[in-house]
């Protein structure tokens, strides 16, 4: 028998105004956390990932359209939102850890096939999924993923890589020194509100993302459910090979990038172009490594068109 969620909330315990239902899965070494939109079925059509230092409730706005048409999933990863996985920062050198998780919840969970989506770190741990286990997969949405020159997985590679990063990239020393606490969500929606990296986030978008962003601390306020220092290291954590992933992908491919601060360059998308040159790739202008936040038309329509081409030549198991 396929592996079920183990605490699917009932509809009357949902806000209706959120439009979605909560999803918690048991892995080994703890509980992965998730919202769902769409119709129940045996099977999700989407199964999306977030970015560093956010988590599944923030994409709420951009996914729950999508429930009109497809039965979707949002996870938190390990570190993230309301999944409860061990997070510790020593030895944490890859996202193959979080491309695991995902594997694990999608042998244990699914009946078929997914498309898988994702944004940043989300959409390379997607890229990561479809290249060790392209059995699990029928399709990708990328936007704006983590992919490095050759040359930067060649530096973390070497003999503490991802520690000297730790120190030195502004990125994750700035992440480090975030503030943690919190006296109440209200107040920390404030404090987010329209300025660095949420100043142009729809304010719906901030809202989420503090509602699944902030746990309780036990002594009354709150804190961020995303630890500084695993924030920190988690952007210097690159051991991992999405150009070989990328090489083993036999699924449709839509990928898009911002035209400003993108985290994958305009060579990259000709060296991705050239070894799938049926994948649909294209820069939005104007747009920022936020696209998602930033366009979400854009955004949603390239999961839908990952979905649509991989129900044309949808893999089910025992029916390749």
């Amino acid at each position: 028998m396929p592996y079920r969620p183990t605490a699917l909330l009932p509809a009357a315990v949902n806000d209706a105004a959120q439009n979605f239902r909560r999803l918690s899965f048991d892995l080994r070494d703890g509980r992965m956390a998730g919202i769902a939109f769409g119709a129940v079925t045996p099977n999700p059509d989407i199964v999306f990932l977030h970015a560093t230092g956010f988590n599944a409730r923030t994409y709420r706005s951009l996914l729950a359209p999508l429930g009109e048409r497809f039965h979707v999933w949002a996870l938190d990863g390990r570190g993230h939102g309301l999944t409860t996985l061990p997070a510790p920062t020593f030895g944490y050198a890859s996202w193959n850890r979080h491309r695991d998780d995902l594997i694990t919840v999608l042998e244990q969970s699914c009946t078929a096939p997914v498309t898988l989506a994702g944004h940043s770190m989300g959409a390379t741990v997607c890229l990561l999924t479809a290249g060790k286990r392209t059995d699990l997969v029928s399709g990708l949405a990328l936007l704006e993923p983590v992919i490095l020159p050759a040359a930067g997985y060649a530096f973390v590679q070497l003999p503490l890589g991802p520690m000297i990063q730790r120190m030195t990239m502004p990125l994750a020393r700035g992440a480090a020194k975030r503030r943690s606490s919190f006296t109440d969500k209200e107040s920390a929606t404030q404090a987010f509100a329209q300025r660095g990296v949420f100043k142009n986030f729809p304010p719906e978008m901030v809202a989420d993302y503090v509602g699944d962003g902030l746990i309780e601390d036990g002594a009354g306020g709150f804190k961020l459910a995303c630890r500084p220092a695993f924030e920190a290291a988690t952007y210097c954590a690159q051991r991992h090979d999405p150009w070989s992933a990328l090489q083993r992908v036999t699924d449709p491919l839509v990928l898009l990038r911002g035209e400003k601060h993108s985290t994958i360059s305009e060579a990259a998308m000709h060296r991705i172009a050239s070894i799938k040159p049926d994948s649909r790739l294209a820069t939005v202008e104007g747009a920022s490594h936020f696209l998602p936040m930033e366009r979400p038309d854009r955004a949603r329509s390239a999961i839908e068109s990952a979905a649509l081409l991989a129900q044309a030549g949808r893999k089910y198991h025992g029916m390749e």
